[in-house]
C-alpha cells in the first residue's frame, strides 16, 4: 500500500467498520487505540486497546506524525500491553516509510510498556531494533514514562 495522506486514510478507515469509523472520528476515544498529547512530558501517548487493521495502523501512525508536526513534539510514550501483533508488511512500512518521515519531523525517542502477547512483543522488538532513535520497552508504564522524561 503506498503512503496515503492522513485524510485519505481517515476516509478509508471510516468505511471499514463501525470501530474504524469511531477511530476516524476521535483519536482519543475509540475501541482500537487512543492517541493523546501529554503536555506535562511533552509527548504523544499511544494506548493500544486491540488489534488494528493495516489501514487503521497506518492511519494512527499518520495521525501521530501530524501531532509531531503540529505540537513540535519529539517523544512517544506507548502502552502496548494490548497490541497483539504488527503484520510483517506493516512493520516494513513503519521502518522504511514512516520512521524516516517521523525522524525528519523531529521524533527523537520512544518508550513503551511491552505487549502482553508473544507475537506483539516480537513485532515491537523488530520495529524498535530498526528505529533511528532510542526506543526502550519496559514492564511498567511508570518506568517507561520516567525513562522518556530523562531523554530529550
Amino acid at each position: 500500500m503506498p503512503t496515503e495522506t492522513l485524510e485519505q486514510l481517515r476516509v478509508i478507515v471510516a468505511t471499514e467498520s463501525s470501530d474504524g469509523q469511531r477511530l476516524a472520528e476521535n483519536l482519543s476515544d475509540n475501541p482500537i487505540c487512543t492517541v493523546t498529547v501529554d503536555v506535562s512530558i511533552r509527548s504523544i501517548v499511544v494506548t493500544w486497546r486491540r488489534y488494528a487493521t493495516s489501514t487503521q495502523l497506518r492511519f494512527i501512525h499518520e495521525a501521530i506524525l501530524d501531532l509531531v508536526h503540529r505540537w513540535g513534539l519529539s517523544r512517544i510514550l506507548g502502552d502496548d500491553t494490548a497490541l497483539p501483533t504488527i503484520h510483517a508488511e506493516d512493520q516494513r512500512w513503519i521502518v522504511e516509510d514512516w520512521m524516516p518521515r517521523a525522524s525528519a519531523a523531529g521524533l527523537r525517542a520512544a518508550a513503551s510498556k511491552s505487549p502482553a502477547s508473544y507475537f506483539g512483543r516480537l513485532a515491537a522488538k523488530r520495529v524498535a531494533s530498526n528505529a533511528p532513535w532510542p526506543v526502550h520497552a519496559f514492564d511498567d508504564m511508570r518506568e517507561a514514562r520516567h525513562w522518556l522524561q530523562s531523554v530529550y
